[in-house]
């Protein structure tokens, strides 16, 4: 579904946040990225939707280069390509509803949209993720009223609104308590195994990513150093990627 290949991004300041990476994702499949903080990690996902520019190298998703992609193509492209954010940049005074229906922007138009003009399909839609993510009987709530690992679950639904063939999560959990993560983490697995929505998942905690994770790709510098299996990440592996004196933290 997604290749990437020899991928570089030099920013403006002279940083070079990717340096050379290249992994595949198949459809269907949960894939988490991990590394430190400035590893690179956030600056792929978003490269992948082209909020970034990469500098160089080939991005293909189904089978379509995405690099040279303007205007209405790469409007299209990123209707097809989820994205869930650390912070939930939901619309904190309007309803989840409402927040949920938002992610049909792409579809609706601007000034539909500002005017809450959406059609019966599309709300029966709504309601319907909005009761995968486990929020029935809270359609109507304010967003910011919601704990935050309801606000996370309103911002998958609202992702899910665009009909997407693959989701990008950045640190989806990051401001999330332990146990709050994994309720979000838990919705997120239903929705690539039920829906069959392909998941592409920035996480720190390997405790999360053994147990969530179907495959991993560890970034350090900018550069891809570790390609597998998330059980396969021992003692040296984790010193590797996370440095000597990095000690694991476990979300129970």
């Amino acid at each position: 579904m997604l290749e990437i290949t020899d991928l570089q991004k030099v920013y403006p300041n002279g940083t070079h946040a990717l340096k050379g990476v290249s992994f595949g994702v198949n459809k269907g499949e949960f894939l988490v990225i991990i590394g430190l903080s400035g590893s690179g990690k956030s600056t792929l996902l978003r490269c992948i939707n082209r909020l970034h520019e990469p500098t160089s190298g080939s991005i293909k998703f189904e089978g379509e280069e995405t690099i040279t992609k303007r205007g209405k193509e790469l409007r299209s492209l990123r209707a097809r390509i989820g994205m869930i954010f650390q912070h939930f940049n939901l619309i904190p005074r309007r309803s989840v509803l409402t927040n949920v229906l938002s992610g049909t922007l792409a579809r609706t138009g601007v000034f539909n949209s500002l005017l809450g003009i959406y059609s019966e399909e599309e709300k029966k839609k709504a309601m319907e993720y909005i009761e995968i993510v486990g929020l029935t009987g809270k359609e109507n709530q304010r967003a910011d009223n919601l704990s935050g690992g309801q606000q996370q679950r309103v911002a998958i639904a609202r992702a899910l609104m665009q009909n997407p063939k693959i989701l990008l999560a950045d640190e989806p959990v990051a401001s999330l308590d332990p146990a709050t993560s994994h309720s979000v983490m838990k919705y997120l697995k239903k929705i690539n195994e039920e829906l069959g929505v392909t998941v592409v998942c920035n996480l720190h905690f390997l405790s999360l990513v053994r147990q969530y994770a179907g495959r991993v790709v560890a970034l350090k510098d900018g550069k891809l150093i570790y390609e597998g299996s998330p059980l396969e990440i021992d003692e040296e592996w984790f010193q590797t990627i996370y440095g000597e004196d990095a000690v694991e933290v476990t979300i129970n």
